[in-house]
């Protein structure tokens, strides 16, 4: 999967991709009042990655996520 190559923050909408427990995992930004992160919507993977709760929902900072494809 090629990455944006651009060092842009992502919006609502954008699949994004971030390394989690040595896994690539990826997920599409959602809502939210974060400034530092955004909050990523992980059902967009076939296969949702062990996790330590149940939440399909995730938080990622600005610096930790490669932005792979945009919603506009």
């Amino acid at each position: 999967m090629a990455t944006i190559n651009e060092k842009a923050i992502a919006e609502i909408g954008d699949i994004v991709t971030f390394e989690r427990k040595n896994e690539t995992w990826t997920g599409q930004v959602v809502p939210s009042g974060c400034t530092n992160s955004v909050v990523v919507d992980l059902r967009v993977m076939d296969k949702l990655p062990d996790r330590e709760n149940a939440s399909h929902l995730t938080c990622v900072n600005h610096k930790n996520y490669r932005i792979v494809s945009r919603s506009s």
